[in-house]
């Protein structure tokens, strides 16, 4: 008998499966043939098994290992008797048998072998993200090193992990060294992961056009490739800037920059970048509006509009009955549009010429409660049925044509009507707590949304730089194009309903009591308080003075010392909201009584009935209010929309 090997060496890897390993055996002198029985003694340290067998010689001898896993790293010896008989009993052995063979068995630590980064690249200043990475040997204690820290790692499978890596993993260029630390099986081989220098990109800017000699405000500039060292130029000049992210940089512009009608070139410049100047945006400074394109006449609802003289007439050049209880206009392009209130709760979209009365287009029919805005040439309308998701719609101001429709889900209370400006339309919704919709006026896909405190009421005033809503005890500022909140103030409590707030003159006037239009005035760009107010409705701005209705009697305030400097009773059944043309102050009283005074004195220049209440709901959706735009005063009473001519060059 003979055995080969007669030494018998194995080697495994943790983690793979175990091994076999044969030794051959043979017998001299064997007859054809003949039979034999072989068998193996064995120890039991690394070897599982030892196979037997029965047959014609040589024949293999079959050693199993242990599993590599179960044994773990080391160096395992072993003996293995193997006998050759002529009978299954072993009775009769063959010469020279048994045999002994040394076993060695080896068991190794797993190499951990990076293969691929997914992704393998970034650009410096980016957001977090997820990376995979890809190799062999990886176990459940496996860690994603990066830099030679670890990060929050997932196993996947032997060969997967994702790793999450921060947005300040990223914030530099560099070449970062990736790895995986594994306690069993050791470190594998690092890849490279590049972050990468951003480049440098200007994609939009907001606002798009501001109001020459208006106030200062801050520009939001969206791109690529922003650092600490970007800086915002306004016709090549730099502004004071502050990073907010890679992609978003707010600047400072003042009122002198947008003193005079023009344009003004917006670039971003940054020494840093492998492009240091990006093409320019442009900004357009325009000549105050004349339209009305909001409750109380303005996206900010200040109430306020000059035109280039005024005066009163005897009589209306047009009066329209409307079948329904109209709402505030919007006067542009050449025409009054307003929404009608039908009996059956629905609503009625109708555009009028401005001159005649005559209807250029609509009724376009509205489910539900319905409140509008202008903007660019195009009219938003919000369609509110009772206790349901509420649409945003979008028609052509001048054919009425629809352009898109928008449903606004989340909320099921929708009391709000829209203001739109600078490319957005913007609305407030209650049901669940309250939420604020931005939409994009181009497409009415839904840019923003932000959560508020009851989202009730309150008709978003939109600045420059700022959208404001107020609801009891909260004051909100967010930024327009993002929705990024910039301040919000609460006075420490909290309770349902809403109202519309006022920006004028760089405050905020925010009716942000339990009831009423009381409430606390804000600066506009940082929240700080400047004081409180009383009112029963949104009040009226110039430049110098607010009119405020209270308790019936109209007053004009002197804001500089907010000193009362007049009052005007009227009928003693003034109602609604005050507006302001040029200098005068008009008002509407429940008798039907429709009044001018002097915005300095409170002197009566002028008065005239309609025949029916003037409407003045300022608090739910549809909202009714005197406007003026475009020369005309446009003024619902019962179901009628009645034009004056305050000006025919405006």
């Amino acid at each position: 008998m003979s055995v080969s090997p007669q030494s018998l060496s194995a080697t495994a890897t943790v983690g793979l499966a175990a091994p076999a390993a044969a030794i051959s055996v043979s017998v001299t002198g064997a007859q054809t043939g003949q039979q034999f029985y072989v068998s193996g003694k064995y120890s039991e340290v690394g070897i599982s098994t030892v196979s037997d067998s029965a047959g014609s010689l040589p024949v293999p001898v079959t050693v199993q290992f242990k599993s590599p896993g179960a044994l773990g790293v080391g160096t395992y010896h072993d003996t293995v008797q193997i006998s050759v008989c002529l009978d299954q009993a072993c009775s009769e052995p063959v010469a020279n048998s048994p045999q002994t063979v040394q076993v060695t068995y080896s068991v190794t630590a797993s190499v951990v072998t990076l293969s691929s980064l997914t992704p393998s690249s970034a650009t410096a200043g980016g957001p977090a993200f997820t990376l995979s990475v890809s190799g062999a040997n990886f176990s459940s204690q496996s860690t994603v090193q990066w830099n030679g820290s670890a990060r929050p790692t997932t196993f996947l499978s032997g060969t997967q992990l994702s790793a999450q890596i921060a947005a300040a993993d990223i914030a530099a260029v560099a070449n970062v060294p990736v790895s995986v630390i594994d306690p069993v099986n050791g470190a594998s081989n690092p890849l490279t992961f590049t972050i990468q220098q951003p480049v440098l990109g200007l994609n939009s800017i907001s606002p798009t056009t501001v109001t020459a000699g208006g106030t200062p405000f801050t520009l939001t500039l969206l791109g690529s490739g922003f650092s600490a060292t970007s800086t915002v130029q306004w016709n090549g000049a730099a502004r004071p800037t502050t990073l907010v992210s890679g992609s978003e940089l707010v600047a400072q512009i003042t009122a002198a920059d947008i003193a005079a009608v023009g344009t003004a070139q917006v670039t971003v410049h940054d020494p840093a970048a492998t492009v240091a100047t990006t093409p320019a945006q442009t900004i357009t400074i325009a000549a105050a509006s004349k339209d009305a394109v909001a409750f109380q006449m303005n996206a900010a609802h200040s109430g306020a509009v000059n035109f280039s003289s005024v005066s009163f007439p005897t009589a209306s050049t047009w009066s329209v009955d409307v079948g329904g209880t109209p709402s505030y206009a919007l006067i542009a392009q050449g025409k009054v549009y307003v929404t009608v209130s039908i009996s059956d709760g629905s609503s009625q979209l109708i555009a009028l010429d401005q001159t005649t009365g005559a209807t250029v287009w609509g009724p376009i029919v509205i489910s539900g409660a319905s409140n509008a805005a202008y903007d660019s040439g195009k009219i938003f309308a919000l369609s509110a049925p009772f206790a349901t998701a509420a649409t945003m719609e979008a028609f052509d101001a001048g054919t009425g044509s629809p352009l898109w429709s928008t449903v606004l889900t989340g909320q099921y209370a929708f009391t709000a009507p829209p203001t739109a400006a600078n490319g957005f339309v913007y609305t407030g919704a209650a049901g669940s707590g309250g939420t604020l919709y931005a939409v994009d006026q181009s497409n009415g896909a839904i840019a923003w949304t932000q959560q508020v405190q009851n989202g009730d009421n309150s008709a978003p005033a939109v600045t420059a730089d700022g959208v404001y809503v107020t609801y009891p005890c909260w004051t909100y500022d967010f930024r327009p194009a993002t929705g990024e909140s910039i301040w919000n103030n609460n006075t420490g409590c909290e309770g349902g309903g809403g109202a519309t707030p006022v920006v004028a003159n760089g405050l905020v006037y925010s009716p942000n009591g339990v009831t009423g239009y009381n409430g606390g005035i804000f600066n506009s760009e940082t929240g700080t308080s400047a004081g409180s107010y009383v009112a029963d409705s949104p009040p009226a701005f110039s430049a110098t003075t607010g009119y405020f209705l209270q308790g019936g009697t109209l007053r004009g305030v002197t804001l500089s010392n907010n000193t009362v400097i007049w009052s005007f009773a009227g009928d003693a059944q003034l109602a609604g909201s005050p507006i302001v043309v040029n200098q005068y102050v008009l008002i509407g009283s429940a008798s039907g009584n429709l009044y001018a005074v002097d915005g300095g004195t409170g002197q009566q220049k002028w008065t005239v009935n309609l025949g029916a209440p003037i409407d003045a709901a300022v608090y739910d959706m549809p909202m009714s209010a005197l406007a003026a735009g475009d020369g005309l005063l446009i003024v619902p009473s019962g179901t009628h929309v009645t034009a004056y001519i305050l000006s025919t060059h405006p």
